[in-house]
């Protein structure tokens, strides 16, 4: 299909950084890359502005913590004269206020040019992400098929009531379309636009997730979705519970070719969940050990343990696999049923020996604070802490529970009253991995006292680390995270980035802000508001359920059904537009 000469214009936002105790998060943009490839492949003109890539050293003071890149005005200023739409991406929810921002000044500049959003946070809240901003189309779900149609239907005149996946204003209306089926045939995706995207300088600032390589870095994803349906996560809303992976062997090809056309040689895997069946993982192993391919690759998300034995372990270490993390969310079997965290405690320690014993470096991470978490609980985390430090697990991190939208437990938390949608609601996803949570949504504990169980955790399992390793391990480990050499833990990675972030952090008090404080304080002001009056209308349109159980019930029930509800009920409810904070 071929344009009729307008062009797409897609922009990366700035990454959004803080203090905190964690990897980094910025990453070269894989689902933009993606959405670059398959406008590209129907034969439609691209220009991409890469805002972290194009500006990594410009640092702007946020609502909370700073920006990385361009500063906003200049993203409009770079948009193209002869660009007839504008995608911008956002995928966290603690980005969005700066993306309003950025849409606003988009809409002074150039009334006419149509913005369109996509990414998991509009996915989770099209109402409310169309009712704050100026967009004018948000992509919800998987992107790629759907951002080629919405093109040819913009071109074309065609009504947007025809393209599924999408949500777009109609007047003071938010017209909600049913959501598009998932893609099945993930090898027919075309490849992520890379030659679009500057990775080098992405790679010179360590901005490459997981841990450090030196590496040329080209994040990879070899399945979409996941089966699971943890009641913290959005990627049952996201792409519901349905894992689908490509085949092993077109996943090699793809990181063949990017070793052959750039120079890549380090690949973290950002699948939601990579491992789930073992034949599968046997024959991406074997396909890379046959073709001699000298490469690294990570699992730096978290990945499943069941189908990780001796056999598998051995063969990822052969293969290249240099990190993986297991994400067990808590020591308590209470806790983890809870939030359906479906795993054998047995089977995930059988999985970290086996793991260990193939010299694979494996990271633990554990949520503290969910609404229904005890002081037992605590204190069973902390012996899983120093069993699994005992058991070979290289790393632990502690995070806080972050309220997502598009979850179970943020629609149980809704319907208890305890969400409302202020400036600390959007600090807390920020600061999920900082040292002090920016709120506690726990029933028993308060912010102080999830800061003291982490701080406990992190020392007990440090501690029986360091006595597992020994000293001389320690100070070799210490020298390595402030050399230029591959990094050997993901704790390596997060001081260093950790300290950065701090002194960054204090340095931006004494420069721009990405709002007069007054204006930052008008924008956030009026969106809880306009959160209840959607959720209202939500309900009146049957998309919220009847009735929501607390927390502690909700592993008795299946999550499609609301999934389905969410997905399949195509309304239209009167939101209108927020006139934006003068300025």
């Amino acid at each position: 299909m071929a344009s009729s000469g307008g062009m797409f214009c897609l922009v990366r936002p700035p990454g959004v950084e803080t203090f905190r105790i964690g990897t980094l998060t910025l990453t070269p943009p894989l689902g933009a890359a993606y959405v670059a490839g398959a406008l590209e492949a129907s034969g439609r003109r691209v220009h991409v502005i890469d805002a972290v890539a194009e500006a990594p050293r410009t640092h702007t003071a946020y609502f909370r913590g700073y920006l990385v890149g361009l500063g906003l005005k200049d993203i409009v200023r770079r948009i193209p004269p002869d660009a007839t739409a504008v995608g911008i991406s956002c995928i966290f929810t603690h980005e969005w206020p700066a993306v309003v921002r950025l849409i606003e000044l988009v809409k002074q500049a150039r009334p006419g040019l149509r913005v369109v959003v996509g990414g998991e946070h509009v996915t989770s809240m099209p109402e409310f992400s169309l009712a704050t901003s100026a967009a004018d189309v948000l992509v919800l779900g998987e992107g790629e098929e759907t951002v080629v149609e919405l093109a040819d239907a913009l071109e074309r005149g065609r009504p947007l009531e025809t393209v599924d996946g999408i949500a777009f204003r109609r007047g003071d209306e938010v017209v909600v379309n049913r959501r598009r089926t998932r893609t099945v045939d993930v090898d027919a995706i075309p490849r992520p636009a890379w030659h679009r995207f500057d990775l080098a300088t992405y790679h010179a600032h360590r901005f490459v997730g997981g841990m450090y390589s030196s590496a040329l870095t080209v994040p990879i994803l070899a399945t979409r979705g996941c089966p699971y349906q943890c009641t913290y996560c959005s990627a049952p809303n996201m792409w519901t519970p349905r894992w689908i992976p490509r085949e092993p062997t077109a996943v090699v090809d793809e990181i063949e070719h990017w070793v052959r056309t750039l120079g890549a040689g380090n690949f973290p895997f950002q699948d939601l969940t990579a491992i789930v069946r073992k034949e599968w993982i046997v024959a991406f192993c074997r396909e890379i050990v046959a073709r001699g391919l000298r490469i690294t690759w990570q699992l730096p998300s978290g990945t499943r343990s069941e189908a990780i034995d001796e056999e598998v372990a051995a063969l990822l270490r052969a293969s290249g696999m240099i990190s993986m993390a297991y994400a067990p969310e808590s020591g308590s079997e209470e806790t983890r049923r809870y939030i359906k965290k479906k795993m054998r405690t047995d089977r995930l320690f059988d999985s970290i020996r086996a793991a260990a014993s193939a010299d694979l470096n494996v990271t633990t991470y554990v949520v503290i604070g969910f609404p229904h978490d005890r002081r037992a609980h605590m204190r069973e985390t902390l012996a899983f802490a120093r069993q699994i430090a005992r058991a070979g697990v290289t790393d632990l991190g502690t995070g806080y529970y972050m309220a997502l939208p598009g979850t179970e437990l943020f629609r149980t938390l809704q319907a208890a009253g305890k969400i409302r949608l202020d400036r600390r609601y959007f600090q807390h996803i920020l600061e999920g991995l900082a040292l002090v949570p920016a709120a506690s949504y726990c029933d028993t504990m308060g912010r102080a006292e999830l800061c003291w169980w982490k701080l406990r955790f992190t020392a007990a399992f440090y501690l029986t680390r360091l006595r597992a390793i020994g000293s001389r391990q320690a100070v070799r480990s210490l020298r390595e995270t402030f050399g230029s050499a591959d990094h050997q833990s993901k704790l390596q990675t997060a001081v260093r980035v950790s300290l950065k972030n701090l002194r960054i952090a204090m340095a931006v008090h004494f420069g721009p802000r990405w709002l007069p404080r007054r204006t930052e304080r008008a924008m956030f002001s009026r969106w809880n508001d306009t959160f209840q009056a959607i959720t209202a209308g939500r309900r009146a349109a049957g998309v919220e359920p009847a009735a929501t159980p607390p927390a502690t019930e909700l592993h008795r029930q299946n999550v499609v059904d609301a999934v389905r509800l969410e997905h399949e009920t195509v309304r239209a409810i009167g939101v209108p537009r927020l006139a934006s904070p003068a300025t």
